[in-house]
């Protein structure tokens, strides 16, 4: 393609053609690299707009891009990379309703809740460097999501720009297309049982787009907004976030307890979420002997699964939760005080989890690509599935780390890869396949969190079944030229294309 440099310089924030700068956004936390043509910083919506019209009138495509946390490719791509951690990147506001842009890291914004005595409980481990934008983008998740749910639930409505360059804000009247396009896709979406049921069935599906949105809403306008979350950018560029918070909810009971038989870690796992923890966490015995935290680490040579549990209810229900884990034949539990330095560094050793393993590989020469990344499974199912994905994976030669978030069914499966034996792209293309197959056994999901992207997508027509349309469908009203975040949701290659299986 050619850039037409006069007119996009008329914008008044930054533009990126130099080498450097190009490659440093070529990549994110995933394990995909492609050159981008252009980096824009936009200062404000008039620039997101201008770039916007001028990338549809030149058929190229747009990938907003927040700190480069993604696990799934969707913030790379050859077109135009929108930088908004830059420019775009203040806390408007914090209190009943607060407001904030894009690009602004998210831990900062928690330290402003923080000072309120507010919170957003969706907080991911990459939270030092992940933007809100990118949470949106990506329907974040966190520990607390096991009670609270994903930022989904938290976001009140938000401003955003079409493919074309309009500027939509989903508290006001949305154009009269996009109204009565949404009006539709419900309207049949609704009457679609097969399709619903479906989809209502699933564990949890955080791929391709919120379609729960057309069933939980009747107002056009909080369709629109909940359908851009999670819609990694493939549906209109988001500008402005407003989120309604909780007050702050302090730790009234945590516990760490050590499990040798998966059968009682995935029964006490569906016991302990009845009583709705705070956070429900796991690691297994690979996951916690290779990160070596200061509490996360391999304790007992028995030891199966680690897991974590915090309670923010009430002292009686800590003690329930307690309770629950002591009737079990655990290999250890440790009860950790409340507001302490103790309970920090343990759901630090959480947030490392992923760091501390791509550390491990790397002192290895091994890799560890995200692929499978994060799956959804019924939580009954959890030692089950966890044991013939590992079992399959062993069978290819592939030792796998298991950790995640129990208390919605989030398991992140990562297997490690050993470039000397050759044939990465065979390998990678088989322990997608293979991990599918079991998921679809247990009638699981493979994204259970930051959306399907480029490593995934393949997968979601035969997963979601004829609820796929639906999918195609909303793209087509939103972005029928294909100029959002082309090739990670829709007519996407195959998953090695553009890998770069020389890193992680």
């Amino acid at each position: 393609m050619t850039l037409q440099k006069p007119i996009v310089l008329s914008i008044s924030g930054d533009l990126h053609t130099d080498p450097a700068v190009l490659e440093k956004f070529s990549k994110d936390a995933s394990s995909y690299r492609i050159l981008p043509k252009l980096v824009a910083a936009p200062r404000n919506e008039a620039d997101v707009a201008k770039i916007l019209r001028f990338a549809r009138a030149e058929g190229v495509g747009v990938v907003c891009r927040g700190g480069g946390s993604g696990l799934s490719g969707a913030g790379v791509g050859e077109g135009i990379i929108l930088n908004f951690k830059k420019h775009f990147n203040r806390v408007v506001s914090v209190g009943e309703e607060t407001v904030v842009q894009p690009g602004a890291v998210l831990d900062a914004i928690l330290r402003k809740m923080a000072e309120k005595n507010l919170m957003l409980p969706s907080v991911p481990s990459s939270s030092a460097w992940c933007t809100l934008g990118g949470n949106v983008g990506t329907r974040s998740t966190g520990p607390r999501t096991a009670r609270y749910g994903t930022i989904d639930e938290f976001v009140s409505s938000l401003r955003f720009v079409t493919a074309g360059g309009e500027i939509v804000d989903t508290r006001e009247r949305l154009p009269g297309d996009l109204e009565e396009g949404i009006r539709r896709i419900r309207d049949r979406y609704l009457e679609d049982t097969e399709s619903r049921s479906l989809v209502d069935r699933r564990p949890y599906i955080a791929g391709g787009y919120n379609l729960k949105a057309l069933s939980a809403f009747s107002d056009e306008r909080e369709i629109a907004a909940h359908l851009m979350v999670g819609s990694i950018g493939t549906l209109g560029i988001v500008t402005e976030i407003r989120l309604h918070l909780i007050g702050m909810k302090p730790s009234l009971g945590t516990f760490l307890a050590h499990f040798r038989d998966r059968s009682e870690f995935a029964e006490a796992a569906v016991r302990i979420k009845a009583l709705n923890p705070a956070a429900l966490e796991f690691a297994d015995a690979r996951c916690s002997g290779q990160a070596r935290g200061r509490f996360l680490n391999l304790s007992d040579p028995g030891t199966v699964f680690t897991m974590m549990v915090e309670f923010d209810e009430s002292r009686e229900q800590a003690q329930a939760g307690k309770a629950v884990l002591e009737s079990f034949d655990i290999s250890g539990l440790k009860e950790i005080p409340s507001g302490s330095e103790d309970e920090a560094a343990l759901w630090e050793d959480r947030r490392k989890i992923l760091p501390s393993l791509w550390n491990y590989a790397g002192k290895r020469g091994w890799l560890l690509p995200s692929i499978i990344d994060d799956i959804a499974i019924h939580l009954k199912d959890a030692g089950s599935v966890i044991e013939a994905i590992d079992s399959r994976l062993k069978e290819l030669g592939h030792e796998t780390v298991f950790f995640g978030h129990l208390g919605f069914g989030s398991i992140h499966a990562r297997p490690y890869f050993d470039p000397g034996k050759g044939g990465l792209i065979d390998q990678v293309m088989r322990v997608s396949q293979e991990t599918f197959t079991v998921l679809r056994a247990f009638n699981g999901t493979l994204v259970g969190e930051h959306n399907s992207g480029r490593s995934r997508s393949v997968y979601l027509k035969e997963e979601l079944g004829p609820a796929y349309k639906y999918l195609r469908m909303i793209k087509e009203l939103f972005d029928p030229d294909d100029v959002l975040n082309p090739g990670t949701l829709f007519d996407t290659p195959p998953i090695y294309v553009h890998m770069d299986l020389g890193g992680g």
